[in-house]
């Protein structure tokens, strides 16, 4: 759903194609009260809609005209019902050889997998998640909203962008797949890499759910929580100061993050003590002045008449489907300052004929080399650090870019450095296929250099505090001073305008104030248990890639640059839009739902044999429930006391008690495999050591070895998501150290005289690797 109407909002004329009884998603929650649907409708925003009759050869026959006419084709069927419908994408690229198609699907189009029966939930447990969702204590827990729906939307959109773009150079159009569970497993906070370095150096690898990561724990104050984290010395340092400077926290040693989360029975007494009587909102906000990382934790009522959001103009409220009117969140991203997202309501159910009036699509206006990959021969420079830009810097190199990352040793990138050495497997996957630049930013000497790289780059990625980059000399308006091509992509933690635009953070941080962790929560009033979970780092490294993709898209096409601007916390409240409407329209409906599910029962994470085992089943309707009740051997009785899924989800909790009765005597695997094979969705609960093991993901090839210096050793990545027939294989080796490819891009890129070189390096302005590293 997602991906259409991200591309609806960049302008594309988007066909819905649904059948005879409509879209599936128009009955899926939240609903309004005269039952619209507000899933459908905000994913849905920016399209048309027309019925097909997938039994009439008619029908099939008007959907092939459409298709003839057509520059991309979204589908989300199982692998192979499209040729099952005569409508095999080797058929449609026969039609149209020009046609991308682009395929969704929860475990891709090939695999042993490939046919199984998914939901949202049964993909966030394969994908390494839901294991370290919660605590002990409890069951894992279920995120709220759409998340591994709305990835793939989010990855689709790129996907999509990619094979206009090698259209753009190769004349052809192409078939992608695309996995939902590898799209979410690469955004499982470097799961797979760092259970794979665990076992390289002989540590435990499984990872077991926990709540929050002690680095950012919540903390409760005056009147709710807020979430503190303290990474950098000079973020201790500030503090300390703040807590009233206590004299037997003063020494250079509490000064390590190592330290401290050593300490840690230690250490969290003081903050709970300091925190306790202060006000939330007033409190962030003097911490933030202070240089301390805390944000409050919001409700959804909270966000949407908090000052901030209102100060952005995040919230328009616009008609979302016929006579609907809500706070809708106003788009994705912004370039140039204006607005990227809403045009128009979602469609009613066929309101449009199957068929597409506007201009076609343009060619593009100047001839391009033919290239096994879409993005080779672009350069990127990379100033991102943590988990955003250089996600988006990551996507960029895997499809051909040149992606040169600039740091330095007196400021590395903190995910490099983080464990004391300089190099982590975190910073090793998301900086992987990277060449690396060492600059001294501060240096004015560095900075020219940079510069002259700049002029002959095609994108810019940062992702620093708000006002750095300018303070820097290497502002949106320096840079297109001297390359107007140039697309440019920030992203700031709140934006880079509003209230709150000067607050620094995280991807968890950004979780409190967005109301994902409010709603991140049992249903037992209990506070939220947290998740480690860096979310949405990469989520927002991802639709900067989109963004990025489109301006290209554009540029082929005779427009000069862009400044695109994600702001990461509306990364989050993008993906939670249809529960803000549901709260505006209804004041107080929209609350933690733990593991519960409008949308059916049972659902959720049910306890299987052996320790910690677990497995997601979703039973979306009656017949499901027939099948499941069949595998568990219940009597006539209970199949039928429970064969109305109004009553099944009134009784949850009973019937919860029933499957569990059932699953605790099979294994995960055992579950997983019964559910499937009688047609009803499941999934294991697997964590990121198992997925090193996962023959489906094994079987894909999405699990590529590299061997990564800086005392790693030989490692295993999660690998490309996205795969199409035309392309060449995703590059993937591993990540530079600091400074690594200074010498060759100064030399050879730049063609710098040798003694310039050594001169810049003598001065400090310049670095390369040090010999310890």
């Amino acid at each position: 759903e997602l991906c259409g109407r991200i591309l609806g909002d960049l302008g594309a004329d988007v066909l819905k194609i649904e059948s005879s009884i409509g879209s599936t998603s128009r009955s899926l929650g939240p609903f309004t009260e005269d039952e619209t649907s507000l899933y459908f409708a905000y994913r849905n925003l920016n399209k048309r809609s027309a019925l097909i009759d997938f039994d009439s050869e008619e029908d099939i026959e008007k959907l092939l005209s459409v298709i003839k006419e057509s520059d991309v084709l979204i589908e989300t069927f199982l692998p192979g019902t499209l040729s099952e419908l005569g409508l095999s994408p080797e058929i449609l690229m026969n039609v149209n050889p020009s046609l991308i198609i682009v395929s969704l699907t929860d475990f891709g189009q090939t695999g042993p997998d490939s046919s199984f029966l998914g939901t949202d939930e049964v993909v966030f447990a394969r994908s390494g998640w839901l294991s370290v969702s919660g605590v002990i204590e409890k069951p894992p827990l279920l995120a709220p909203g759409s998340i591994s729906y709305d990835t793939l939307g989010i990855v689709g959109a790129y996907a999509t962008l990619l094979g206009v773009l090698h259209r753009d150079r190769n004349g052809t159009g192409q078939h992608i797949d695309v996995s939902a569970v590898e799209a979410l497993s690469q955004m499982n906070t470097w799961g797979i890499p760092n259970a794979s370095a665990s076992e390289v150096s002989g540590g435990p690898a499984t990872l077991i759910r926990s709540g929050d990561s002690p680095l950012y724990p919540h903390i409760p104050c005056a009147d709710g929580f807020v979430r503190q984290v303290i990474l950098a010395p000079r973020q201790w340092k500030a503090l300390w100061e703040w807590m009233g400077s206590p004299e037997s926290f003063a020494d250079e040693y509490w000064e390590s993050t190592i330290n401290r989360y050593l300490n840690l029975d230690v250490i969290n007494p003081l903050f709970w003590e300091h925190w306790k009587n202060k006000p939330m909102i007033e409190g962030c906000i003097e911490a933030q002045n202070r240089g301390v990382i805390a944000t409050p934790m919001l409700k959804p009522s909270d966000v949407l008449v908090n000052s901030h959001y209102t100060s952005r103009g995040t919230f328009q409220n616009l008609e979302i489907a016929n006579g609907v009117t809500a706070p809708i969140m106003s788009g994705f991203a912004e370039v140039d300052g204006e607005r990227i997202g809403y045009r128009f309501p979602s469609p009613s159910i066929n309101q449009d004929s199957a068929e597409f009036k506007q201009t076609p699509f343009p060619m593009p206006s100047k001839s391009l080399t033919p290239a096994e990959l879409p993005l080779e021969g672009l350069r990127v420079i990379d100033f991102g650090h943590g988990g955003v830009g250089v996600e988006c810097g990551r996507m960029l190199a895997e499809y051909g870019a040149d992606v040169i990352k600039i740091e330095s040793w007196e400021y590395p990138d903190f995910i490099r450095i983080v464990l004391g050495g300089t190099m982590t497997a975190s910073f090793a996957s998301s900086n992987r296929t990277k060449r690396a630049f060492g600059a001294n930013l501060k240096n004015e000497s560095a900075r020219e250099v940079v510069l002259e790289l700049i002029k002959s780059s095609h994108v810019i990625i940062e992702n620093n505090s708000t006002g750095t980059m300018e303070a820097l000399g290497l502002g949106y308006e320096a840079i297109k001073e001297i390359n107007p091509d140039a697309v440019m992509i920030s992203s700031q933690l709140m934006g880079s305008k509003g209230d709150f635009a000067n607050w620094n953070g995280y991807g968890p941080t950004i979780q409190t104030v967005s109301g994902l962790s409010w709603l991140w929560a049992f249903k037992d009033g209990e506070p939220p248990p947290g998740t480690s979970a860096i979310h949405p780092d990469h989520l927002a490294g991802r639709l900067s890639a989109v963004f990025s993709l489109a301006a290209l898209v554009n540029i082929n096409r005779g427009a000069t640059g862009n400044h695109i601007e994600v702001a990461q916390v509306e990364v989050l409240l993008g993906t939670l839009g249809d529960l803000f409407c549901k709260e505006a329209i209804n004041p107080g409906s929209v609350n933690p739902q733990g593991n519960d599910s409008d949308r059916g029962a049972p659902w959720g994470p049910f306890p299987c044999k052996g320790e910690e085992a677990w497995c997601v089943v979703c039973v979306r309707d009656d017949a499901e429930w027939v099948k499941l009740s069949a595998l568990m051997q219940l009597d006539p009785e209970s199949v039928e006391k429970y064969a109305s899924s109004a009553y099944r989800v009134q009784h949850r909790e009973t019937l919860n008690a029933i499957v569990s009765a059932w699953s605790t005597t099979l294994s995960s695997v055992e579950v997983e495999k019964l559910c499937q094979g009688a047609g009803v969705p499941a999934g294991r609960v697997l964590n990121a050591a198992e997925q090193l093991k996962d023959n489906h993901l094994l079987d894909r090839g999405f699990l590529p070895v590299v061997e990564q210096l800086g005392g790693v050793g030989e490692i295993v990545l999660d690998g490309a998501c996205i795969r199409g027939s035309k392309m060449a294989s995703p590059v993937i080796t591993r990540a530079p150290l600091i400074g690594e490819h200074t010498e060759e891009i100064c030399l050879h890129d730049l063609s710098m005289e040798k003694e310039q070189f050594e001169a810049l390096l003598k001065s400090g302005a310049l670095e390369i690797i040090k010999p310890e590293s």
